[in-house]
């Protein structure tokens, strides 16, 4: 007769008892973004309870955008570029309030656009507002005006028949990848736009020198070397040597972009929307550069009906061209490729 096994039921040990992620006190759940891998996991979560929407949507914007820097090869493109140009803007911000963090972002710029992506990191943010205006914008603005771009220096400037002979009045041998070229643009933009402001009242800003090594280290271009009063040092993108870079040449593209006459058609309609040129050439000259360094989303203006919504700062800036008191804008000349850099920012 077979006997049955004892019952070992009762003395098993209890399974644990599992707690419901949602039980947790929203302080606890609030933390959790920050061990998420990238922007998608964040979104996925978000989107799973009303109860995880509402506390992720308080979630630290630097926070968001470390996310973001972890999906920017796929999302965020030109990585880090797209990235830097969005935020950069904060970086100024920080940097202005004092010596040391000047000193902290002219460190960052001669790591190059690595370097300074890495600041931005560091100092700067996104909401998840701010990701879907970038989103929207990248269709709607971005890549319209990349498309400007390749027509001044890119395939589409090079597509013309007999280039070399008549086809292109401006022909000349470049390498322009027109999408970073953009990004490049709109990173000066931002960062330096307020010192112009600044210079405009008679104030200080950022240096030159500061400006200079922003075009040095964060737009590489294997022609850019050291000579008398200008020096370019194996660091950032030339640590490994000049060659590293080639055949980059980013600043001698942006170069002819900013003197194409379809880059200057295009800037000169938004202009004459809000007034005529200036008589006094300096101040048509600040008046021009000031109008193109309002950053990512001042390319918004070259689209379509698109400089309506930024009449108003137009115009305002404008009147501070024109009530600028020269005499306290004092250039500061240096010669930079055969041409002359003034104290006041000019592109």
């Amino acid at each position: 007769m077979a006997v049955a096994p004892p019952d070992s039921s009762s003395s098993a040990t209890p399974a644990p008892r599992t707690l419901p992620l949602l039980s947790l006190p929203n302080e606890i759940l609030a933390l959790i973004p920050q061990h998420f891998a990238n922007i998608e996991d964040f979104k996925e979560a978000s989107s799973t309870r009303s109860t995880l929407r509402a506390v992720f949507s308080q979630t630290d914007p630097n926070t968001i955008l470390r996310l973001a820097a972890s999906s920017s090869r796929i999302f965020f493109r030109p990585d880090p570029y797209f990235l830097v140009a969005a935020t950069v803007d904060q970086v100024a911000a920080w940097a202005l309030r004092s010596e040391d963090n000047v000193r902290a972002l002219r460190r960052a710029i001669r790591d190059g656009v690595e370097g300074l992506f890495a600041l931005c990191l560091e100092v700067a943010g996104l909401t998840m507002q701010d990701i879907r205006r970038l989103h929207i914008s990248r269709f709607r603005i971005f890549n319209p005006v990349i498309d400007v771009v390749d027509r001044c220096a890119g395939k589409q400037w090079y597509a013309v028949d007999d280039f070399w002979n008549g086809g292109r009045s401006d022909a000349e041998t470049i390498d322009c990848e027109p999408g970073r070229s953009l990004y490049e643009m709109a990173i000066y933009g931002s960062l330096f736009r307020s010192t112009l402001e600044a210079n405009l009242r008679g104030d200080l800003g950022f240096d030159l020198h500061t400006r200079l090594d922003f075009v040095k280290y964060c737009i590489p271009d294997w022609y850019c070397r050291s000579y008398k009063g200008f020096e370019v040092e194996m660091v950032g993108p030339y640590r490994n040597g000049r060659d590293e870079v080639m055949p980059r040449m980013d600043q001698y593209g942006i170069r002819h972009i900013l003197k194409s006459s379809t880059w200057g058609r295009e800037w000169e309609r938004v202009r004459d929307e809000v007034g005529p040129a200036f008589d006094d050439d300096v101040k048509q000259e600040i008046w021009e550069n000031a109008v193109q360094m309002q950053g990512l989303f001042g390319f918004e203006m070259l689209r379509p009906g698109g400089a309506e919504s930024w009449k108003e700062r137009v115009i305002e800036l404008r009147e501070k061209v024109a009530m600028a008191d020269l005499r306290k804008m004092k250039p500061v000349e240096k010669d930079v490729h055969g041409e002359i850099s003034w104290g006041y920012d000019e592109m």
